[in-house]
């Protein structure tokens, strides 16, 4: 069995959401199997059951559950900065946010420079920085339905969570409100935390 899984863990598969509550052997087939609760329960097919065992119990007592191969590709899980610069900015804009001195010492035009191994051209860098700045504007921060796991995307030192969380402060300080529901967050420490790095929040939706 893959370790990656674990009872409790939040999945998405080509974008509906669900609950892993069962990891082994179903009777009657090989290999194993994820017994899932889909968060729509009219994808469900029963309640938990097979051949009348009972793997695992459906928490919406609606037959919302299903069983899939292990190896059945995943959506992406994503940090809330991800999403957020997903939604609201480029694919570079995470990384030159790390790059401070870059708008204090400006390179020529057509300069080339590598970001994630890619080349790019300062010429387009202009529109980055302007993003950059609208990010640190926004006020009202939509971010459901894209994935958002926590406060990274995966299991990391706390040294690197705390570095994150810095970033979120830093990255998005005007937030007022903020939607996170429909997404893949499992503990309540990460919406806690992500929470508590922005400052002027008065307003959590969570479905």
């Amino acid at each position: 069995m893959n370790l990656k899984f674990y009872e409790g863990q939040r999945l998405s598969f080509d974008g509906a959401l669900c609950t892993v509550r069962y990891i082994g052997r179903v009777e009657g087939t090989k290999g194993d199997w994820l017994g899932i609760e889909w968060d729509d329960p009219t994808r469900g097919k029963h309640s938990g059951e097979h051949k009348g065992i009972e793997y695992f119990q459906c928490k919406s007592k609606q037959p919302a559950g299903s069983f899939i191969r292990p190896a059945r590709p995943f959506d992406k899980p994503q940090g809330f900065l991800e999403a957020l610069h997903q939604k609201y900015g480029s694919e570079f804009e995470e990384e030159l946010a790390k790059q401070k001195d870059i708008s204090e010492k400006p390179t020529p035009l057509h300069d080339l420079i590598q970001i994630s191994g890619k080349v790019v051209e300062e010429v387009g860098f202009e529109k980055i920085r302007k993003q950059l700045a609208e990010l640190q504007e926004l006020k009202i921060v939509l971010l459901d339905g894209l994935r958002v796991s926590g406060v990274i995307s995966c299991e990391e030192s706390l040294e690197k969570r705390q570095e994150e969380l810095e970033r979120i402060e830093t990255a998005c300080p005007k937030i007022i409100e903020l939607d996170l529901s429909r997404n893949l967050l499992r503990q309540w420490v990460d919406i806690y935390d992500i929470c508590r790095q922005l400052k002027q929040l008065s307003s959590l939706k969570l479905r």
